[in-house]
This record gives structure tokens, C-alpha cells and sequence, in this order.
């Protein structure tokens, strides 16, 4: 069978290709770069999921080094480095700025469902630079995960939030039923009163003949009557001043409890809004996995995705298309 030049073209092409995509993995998975990394830095987190050796380091959002090591710490240095579990030694390119001592670093992600890289704030350009190798307290990213942790005691604390809503209610009711007795009280009082004024007026009408006499009655009625009048009076400003501390008492409570209203309900409509971003994300995910799982391993023309604001206006669920 003759053989064709092109058939060797196609083979050698075929080859070179092979090669050439057998080193870029080979770079992917060590961690390679051609840049220089000679300068380290310790960070210390108290959880390090997603991340490994050869993960991404980022200055300020751009490339900046890669993790050269991961390891446990011991108890000693648990306590020593306020109770971090994890020593995380990331290898900076020589092209990298100097880390100011007031650098931030962090677990992060470019989406919710990406790769974790370790990010590394700029700090400010006026401050005393870090030596090498010197040892950072880093903060751990959120996930998916401590999210649905996070509704967890939430939701729980929703029925004592409404037992102590109703406490309350019960309370204003006991406030209302003292109001009512006060005020019966008063009533009590002025009728008490009246008759005595009646008898009164009776009075001087029968000694008007008599002045004197009645003047003498007067003065003995008055003389009986002040002692009663002092002391309804005395019983109703009690009674008022217990129903102003009541009513203030009132107030407090409902205060109190209305701002524990609202920072509940805050909380959990920033939980629903991030568990709805993230539903349907993991959606358009389990879809394209669905159908071209292939794409675990070969890239391809990415889906477009809604965006958060897109997610979030809609009243119904958002189609991926």
C-alpha cells in the first residue's frame, strides 16, 4: 500500500499535540510557573477547604505565587495563633510587591462553585514592610455549606421569637386590665363624693332660716367630708402615677422587641436572597453536567448564567438557558 506524505504530516501533528497537552498538564498539576518564587509567607486559617498545594495566590486580584505546602498545626501552636488549625505556606514571585504589614489574607473564589485561591490584599504603601517567611492570620471564606448552617439556628429561633411575642401581647393585656381597674376606681371615688355634696347643698337649704346655725353645721359638714376627699384624692394619684410607670414599662418592651423583630427578618432576607442566587446557579450546573458531562474534562463555550440582579427581581424562577 503506498503511503502518502500527508499521513505523515497528520501523524507528527497528531504527536506534537499530544505533547504539548501532556505539558500543560504537567504544569497545571505541580504548580510550575516560569515567573521566580524564591520569597515565602505562613498563613494560618482556621479552615482551609479547597484549598492545596499548587492552588492560585492573588495580590489584589492579579497572580501572585502559589501554596507550596499545607500543614496541621499542633496543639501548642493552636494556642499560640488563636486557635487556627491549619499553617499554609504560599511561594510569592519575585515580581510580587513587598506585603505591607497591615496585608489581609483570605480564602476566596472567582464564583460561588470555582477553584479557592488565597487572596492577598494590597495594605497601605506607607507601612513597614513584612520580612520573608513571616507568619499572617488569614480568614477562611464562606461556602455553600455554612450557609445552610447559618439558616439552621435561624430557623430554630423563629418559635421563641413568636413565644416572645406573645409574652408580650400578654403583658400589654395585664397593663390594659390595670389601666381598666384605675379607672374604676375614679368612678368609685366621684361617687362616693356626691352624695356627700348633695347632702350638702340640702343642708344649707334647710338652715337658710338660721344662719348661724347653719354656718355651725357647715363648718362641722366640711370638717367631715375633707378627711374622705384627701384621701380619694391621695388613692388617684397613686393610681396614676402606677399607670404611668406601667404605660413606660410597655414601651420598653415593645421597643425591644420590635428591633429583635427586624434584625431577624433582615438576616433571613439576606439568607433567602444568597440561598436564591445560589439555587439557581447550582441548577444551571447540574444541567450542563446533565447534559455534555464531558465538559469536567475538556473546556468549552461557557453558558451563559442570570445575574444576581437578574435572579433577584424575579418573582419566579429564572430559566437557564
Amino acid at each position: 500500500m503506498k503511503t502518502n506524505r500527508s499521513d505523515y504530516f497528520i501523524a507528527f501533528g497528531v504527536l506534537a499535540c499530544s505533547l504539548v497537552l501532556l505539558a500543560a498538564l504537567t504544569m497545571a498539576f505541580s504548580g510550575w510557573s516560569p515567573k521566580a518564587a524564591t520569597r515565602t509567607v505562613e498563613i494560618d486559617f482556621l479552615d482551609v477547604t479547597g484549598i492545596r498545594e499548587h492552588s492560585q495566590v492573588r495580590y489584589s486580584g492579579a497572580p501572585a505565587g502559589t501554596v507550596a505546602k499545607v500543614r496541621l498545626l499542633t496543639d501548642p501552636e493552636r494556642s499560640a495563633t488563636n486557635w487556627s488549625a491549619v499553617r499554609v505556606t504560599v511561594r510569592l514571585f519575585d515580581s510580587t510587591p513587598e506585603l505591607p504589614d497591615d496585608v489581609r489574607a483570605s480564602l476566596s473564589s472567582d464564583t460561588l462553585l470555582g477553584d479557592k485561591f488565597v487572596a492577598l490584599s494590597s495594605g497601605s504603601p506607607d507601612r513597614p514592610k513584612l520580612p520573608n517567611g513571616a507568619v499572617l492570620l488569614g480568614a477562611s471564606g464562606g461556602s455553600i455549606d455554612s450557609l445552610i448552617e447559618a439558616v439552621g439556628p435561624l430557623a430554630q429561633s423563629l418559635p421563641q421569637l413568636l413565644q416572645s411575642v406573645e409574652k408580650t401581647l400578654r403583658n400589654f393585656d395585664v397593663v390594659v386590665g390595670k389601666t381598666g381597674s384605675t379607672v374604676d376606681t375614679f368612678q368609685d371615688g366621684i361617687a362616693d363624693a356626691l352624695p356627700r355634696i348633695s347632702k350638702l347643698a340640702d343642708s344649707l337649704k334647710e338652715t337658710s332660716e338660721a344662719a348661724t346655725q347653719a354656718l355651725s353645721k357647715i363648718d362641722k359638714l366640711v370638717t367631715d367630708v375633707d378627711p374622705a376627699i384627701k384621701e380619694d384624692l391621695r388613692k388617684l394619684s397613686k393610681a396614676l402615677d402606677e399607670l404611668g410607670g406601667t404605660l413606660d414599662s410597655a414601651d420598653k418592651l415593645m421597643a425591644n422587641t420590635d428591633k429583635q423583630i427586624n434584625a431577624r427578618m433582615a438576616e433571613l432576607s439576606v439568607v433567602l436572597q444568597n440561598l436564591k442566587v445560589a439555587s439557581t446557579h447550582a441548577k444551571a450546573l447540574t444541567k450542563s453536567l446533565g447534559e455534555k458531562p464531558n465538559r469536567i474534562l475538556f473546556s468549552g463555550k461557557p453558558v451563559p448564567l442570570p445575574s444576581e440582579q437578574e435572579i433577584l427581581r424575579s418573582a419566579k424562577p429564572v430559566p437557564v438557558r
